[in-house]
């Protein structure tokens, strides 16, 4: 079965718009290209995130330990942090608020 000219080019047209509207929907559509490049950047991120966090529970996991079992720790703490004193020690502050 031939075509005749016109309906030739309308099929050509026809097929040509449904690649272009399928390669739409590959790059742009709801799982498309750039909807999978932006998933892995996120993921990315948490990654990274969930390593930070990681990171800062190990170290806040190692001063509960400290807190709990040394007490020279827990004195500097109380010392640095709070402006606490043995009795009948004299605390000098120069310039500024204890941290």
């Amino acid at each position: 079965m031939r075509l005749s000219g016109k309906k030739r080019w309308l099929v050509i047209a026809l097929l040509a718009l449904a690649g272009l509207g399928m390669l739409w929907s590959l790059i742009m559509g709801e799982m498309g290209a750039v909807k999978y490049f932006r998933m892995r950047a996120r993921e990315n991120a948490l990654r990274a995130e969930i390593s930070h966090l990681k990171e800062d529970n190990q170290r806040l996991m190692q001063e509960v330990r400290s807190l709990r079992r040394d007490p020279a720790y827990l004195e500097r703490i109380a010392r640095d942090k709070i402006g606490l004193a043995r009795p009948g020690e004299v605390v000098y502050y120069y310039g500024g608020t204890v941290k």
